[in-house]
């Protein structure tokens, strides 16, 4: 409590005398929930009260209807707002029957401390969306200091209680959901709580932090060129699998009979064209028949996730002797439909003859 300031307005000798004006409790400087008690005395006079009017350089002001010469207005600090320079004025009826308003009081002036500074809220995945199934995990940090904090979490403003904490100095504290799932999605926010003369005054809220939980990623189709299956010992052999999404930052494996293909195998070499990879063999190993597959795998909070493995594709590697004999019998097939279409043509023409 400060000493009261001068008048706002100057006092008029048509207008009633001011009121006196007192404030309780009186401190130098008020809490957030402090309980204060603002009370307005009229003097003494012939006129018949109708009333009194409290307002505040803040903004506010309130009106009470009361034939009582004085009256107690009381509030509780919420912030800010409620500090400033308070008034009071009253009203008479005159002797002509009108309400008169009367000068308005000495101004007394209320310090309020504000509420401690907001903290800061991450994620441990930087952009805030992940899959079912992974951890979540908040870090709630206030600015430094020395006073006791407790700490609170919200989900769309609605607080949290089912979280695990781990403090130090007061400074910071953790939420973690240990298998997230699609429910999880929304705005998520914290606060706490500092201790100050014996009594827990809320900060400011945290910046939002906005989290999308999706469903996990679908098995990637895998292509084989030549698209047959078959293909000769000598001959190109070309794998390409393709992720379902490219949300997230990918890698992929290729499969045989179940067991991954090390990179370089044969003489393979890979490429990666956005939600894509390339195995190609210059030339397929022998023996290297078999059944196929390929999984993507997604970064998600420095952590990679695999998808399910593709359907599995059949691809046969023949050598080139069981090759030769199958061309030398296409060679002489052709050769002899050809001969016989020959014969018949000269046929013909004898027969014209």
């Amino acid at each position: 409590f400060l000493p009261s300031s001068p008048l706002r307005n100057p006092s008029s000798p048509d207008l009633p005398p001011p009121p006196n004006i007192t404030v309780t409790p009186e401190k130098r400087e008020y809490l957030i929930g402090d309980a204060v008690s603002i009370r307005c005395v009229a003097p003494w006079s012939k006129e018949r009260m109708q009333g009194f009017q409290f307002l505040g350089t803040s903004g506010w002001a309130v009106d009470v209807r009361t034939a009582r010469r004085s009256y107690t207005y009381r509030f509780n600090v919420t912030g800010p707002k409620d500090g400033g320079s308070h008034a009071c004025t009253y009203t008479v009826i005159n002797q002509f029957r009108r309400p008169v308003r009367s000068q308005e009081s000495r101004y007394i002036f209320l310090s309020v401390k504000d509420h401690p500074p907001q903290p800061t809220l991450v994620l441990n995945s930087s952009t805030g969306v992940t899959i079912e199934g992974q951890p979540l995990v908040f870090l709630c940090t206030a600015p430094a200091g020395d006073a006791e904090r407790r700490f609170h979490f919200y989900k769309k403003n609605v607080e949290l209680t089912n979280w695990a904490k781990s403090t130090s100095g007061y400074a910071e504290a953790q939420f973690q959901v240990e298998k997230s799932s699609q429910n999880d999605t929304g705005n998520f926010t914290c606060g706490y709580d500092e201790k100050t003369e014996g009594r827990w005054i809320p900060s400011y809220p945290s910046q939002a932090v906005e989290v999308l939980v999706k469903e996990p990623a679908s098995a990637p189709h895998l292509g084989v060129d030549p698209p047959s299956g078959v293909v000769s010992e000598d001959r190109p052999l070309r794998l390409t699998c393709v992720a379902s999404r490219d949300d997230f930052r990918l890698r992929f494996g290729f499969y045989r009979n179940g067991v991954k293909i090390p990179p370089g195998q044969a003489g393979s070499k890979t490429r990666n064209v956005g939600n894509s990879s390339e195995l190609l063999f210059p030339q397929s190993p022998r023996s290297f028949s078999g059944k196929f597959s390929c999984e993507a795998e997604e970064e998600v909070g420095g952590t990679w996730v695999p998808s399910p493995q593709s359907e599995a594709v059949d691809v046969t590697v023949k050598a080139r002797s069981q090759l030769i004999p199958l061309v030398a019998g296409c060679a002489a097939g052709a050769a002899t439909l050809l001969l016989g279409l020959l014969l018949v043509v000269c046929f013909c023409r004898k027969r014209r003859g």
